[in-house]
């Protein structure tokens, strides 16, 4: 079970209470059974997830560089179409259709996609 983001960046790569605890509340209202199950671990490592939810398919303003990055846990489902789209801008130097909204310059332009709701993750 996945649990939210935290909301700011930080890499002290230990848990909080609050964030299990929120996270299995969400998990015994959806199966009531889990009540009983006791807590053997938990992880409160780092995933390379932007504060969007969403990746980064693009360019850079470092010439010849481009990044495919910030999937954190959906980038599994999504290799086969950012591979394709990613591949099209590398060769091109301008975006696919499809990439287009995921460039590395929505951060300054204020242009985010919001995609905690559609992430496959708990938030």
């Amino acid at each position: 079970m996945g649990a939210g983001l935290d909301s700011y960046n930080g890499y002290g790569q230990r848990g909080g209470f609050h964030v299990i605890e929120e996270q299995l509340a969400a998990a015994v209202e959806l199966f009531p059974i889990f009540a009983r199950a006791h807590l053997l671990r938990t992880w409160g490592g780092i995933v390379d997830v932007t504060l969007d939810a969403s990746p980064i398919v693009s360019t850079t303003p470092v010439d010849g560089v481009s990044v495919n990055c910030g999937w954190g846990t959906g980038g599994f489902k999504g290799t086969p179409g950012a591979g394709y789209t990613f591949a099209h801008t590398i060769a091109t130097g301008e975006a696919h259709p499809l990439n287009a909204p995921f460039s590395l310059d929505r951060f300054e332009t204020g242009h985010l996609i919001d995609e905690h709701g559609a992430a496959a993750v708990a938030h």
